[in-house]
């Protein structure tokens, strides 16, 4: 995989301290997917990821996909010097925490999918900071899988192109159980954007 950072059926992973990740992202070119990924990490259990800060991602800064215990905690990232600069993106995970967050994106600042027939659930968000050329938080627009137990809280947005809130919930999968609560918005283009459907996109070889 095109990553800084990779891993796969891991348990224990702990990315932390005060220091920066600067992915160079301006220097790279190339259509989405062909660009790398600053921290991807797979089908793997108690992921902490705490205090550093990310800059300048060629593509999606952070993917966790189909993880479940999931921390990210007190982080910084600035990332617009290229496309596709998604903030952080929970993609089928169970039983995450993001809380204490600072994030100015090129892309989605942070954005719940589920790419695979497995739901993201059990996901909490709260006291982040956040501001981005598209959506500050955003459910989809991947959602095979669906949502459940999702909790956001007590978050600031600014300066954000497209919408505070958006839910995406576009590929047929389930949608229960969702709130957001305490949400300031400020220099938006839309506070709530809803889109439901099903688009019956395969998401496997063959589909």
């Amino acid at each position: 995989e095109k990553s800084l950072i990779y891993g796969e059926g891991l348990e224990n992973v702990t990315i932390e301290g005060a220091g920066t990740l600067d992915g160079s992202g301006k220097a790279f070119k190339g259509p989405y997917k062909v660009r790398p990924y600053m921290i991807r990490v797979i089908s793997s259990q108690r992921v902490t990821v705490t205090g550093v800060a990310i800059k300048d991602s060629p593509m999606w800064v952070q993917h966790y996909m189909a993880c479940e215990d999931v921390a990210i905690r007190g982080i910084t990232v600035h990332s617009r010097v290229n496309a596709n600069n998604d903030g952080i993106d929970i993609d089928g995970c169970d039983r995450v925490r993001i809380s204490d967050c600072d994030i100015s994106s090129g892309d989605d600042a942070i954005v719940i999918k589920s790419t695979l027939l497995r739901p993201a659930k059990n996901v909490v968000v709260s006291n982040c900071v956040l501001s981005t050329h598209c959506n500050a938080l955003k459910l989809g627009t991947e959602s095979n899988g669906g949502f459940e137990n999702i909790a956001v809280s007590n978050c600031t947005i600014y300066d954000t192109r497209l919408s505070g809130i958006a839910i995406e919930c576009v590929d047929g999968g389930l949608l229960e159980r969702i709130q957001f609560s305490n949400i300031t918005m400020d220099g938006v283009g839309a506070p709530i954007f809803i889109r439901l459907g099903d688009r019956a996109r395969p998401f496997e070889a063959g589909g």
